[in-house]
């Protein structure tokens, strides 16, 4: 199963295009695929005894699902899944294949192996090896590959994936990992007082009514906030140079929010990727942006009040899963650019897309 690996993790960077540095490249690929081959070889084992107890389960049941574009797994005849992850400073996307990978591996009863991992921040904490704990719950895991296909991995909040079904999971080993990468860095977590807000604000030259899955929700979709509880409301954005339609909308953002709730302060935070995103982990109400996978870990991991708008109808029918009773799907609009174009709004028109969002 060696052949099955893939180069989907090979990224070329910068004017990285000299034949030699193509060879060294290729060489180095070749070793650590080499090595991954390695280190996948297991004792051999009598087929008939991997699922001992585990019912309706052929001992010789070797699970097959999608591969992922940008990953990649392989079922091995040991049951362990193994795993090449897909680095990238886009969280999001990076985080999606491997908590899609560990999904698959618990409801197929198998264990879990990454090869090498995540190698930087708190990623880097996260389980690389886990045995296998279940028996294979079938139609589960069946209904979970259909669900999902391989360019959607790195989207997982296109479609009804194994990820859904593992949020404990998600919670609990996302947790010891930031803690053991905050003790090992002598820091504190983000601290809050109860009720306090958190919203994420998503906007770029990259999303603004530029991707068919991105775009600003209505101002309504903050009109659940708690007006005795909430002392702070913090607007999270990213920090330095903005597009300008970018900061009037946060600017709008806040001072509507002001004046909603006079007695709350609110006030615009943002810093690196590792302070944004304990942030939205650790809120006490977390406000996640429309569709940001980003925000979408943050959310699975924390464990206050989440407040989303509804998944889109991409890849499934049913929007709002069930994510557990502290996991809130808010119908409020959301200015993706479909929604944009049919109300005339361009992203030269400030003015429009503010009242557009005022309106909303």
């Amino acid at each position: 199963r060696c052949g099955q690996l893939g180069f989907q993790n090979l990224e070329l960077h910068g004017n990285d295009t000299h034949p030699m540095s193509v060879i060294t490249t290729s060489v180095l690929l070749l070793l650590s695929l080499l090595f991954s081959c390695l280190a996948h070889i297991t004792t051999s084992q009598n087929p008939s005894t991997l699922y001992t107890g585990c019912q309706g389960v052929d001992g010789d049941w070797v699970p097959e699902c999608w591969s992922a574009t940008y990953a990649n797994i392989n079922f091995g005849g040991d049951r362990t899944l193994y795993f090449t992850p897909y680095t990238s400073r886009r969280w999001g996307n990076a985080l999606s294949p491997y908590w899609q990978a560990r999904a698959l591996a618990l409801i197929a009863g198998q264990g879990f192996d990454a090869y090498g991992g995540f190698e930087h921040g708190w990623m880097q904490h996260l389980p690389r090896k886990r045995p296998p704990t279940t028996c294979p719950e079938l139609d589960r895991f069946k209904l979970a590959c259909q669900q999902c296909d391989s360019d959607s991995w790195m989207h997982a909040h296109r479609c009804h994936g194994a990820w859904l079904q593992i949020r404990p999971t998600i919670i609990n080993d996302t947790h010891a990992a930031v803690q053991s990468w905050l003790q090992a860095r002598n820091q504190q977590q983000p601290a809050f007082n109860p009720g306090d807000v958190v919203i994420q604000s998503r906007c770029s030259e990259d999303t603004l009514l530029s991707h068919e899955e991105f775009g600003p929700a209505g101002f309504s979709f903050y009109r659940s906030i708690n007006v005795t509880a909430t002392q702070a409301i913090y607007i999270v954005a990213e920090p330095g140079k903005q597009l300008p339609a970018c900061a009037a909308i946060r600017a709008a953002k806040l001072n509507h929010l002001a004046v909603l709730y006079p007695n709350s302060e609110v006030q615009m935070v943002g810093g690196s990727l590792e302070e944004d995103f304990l942030r939205l982990m650790f809120a006490p109400v977390l406000y996640k942006d429309a569709q940001s996978s980003f925000g979408l870990w943050a959310g699975l991991a924390n464990r206050g009040q989440v407040f989303s708008v509804p998944m889109l109808p991409l890849f499934t029918n049913n929007t709002t899963p069930d994510l557990g009773r502290d996991w809130h799907w808010v119908h409020a609009p959301v200015l993706y650019p479909s929604v944009a174009a049919s109300a005339g709004i361009t992203i030269n028109n400030t003015e429009a897309i503010i009242s557009w969002l005022q309106e909303h």
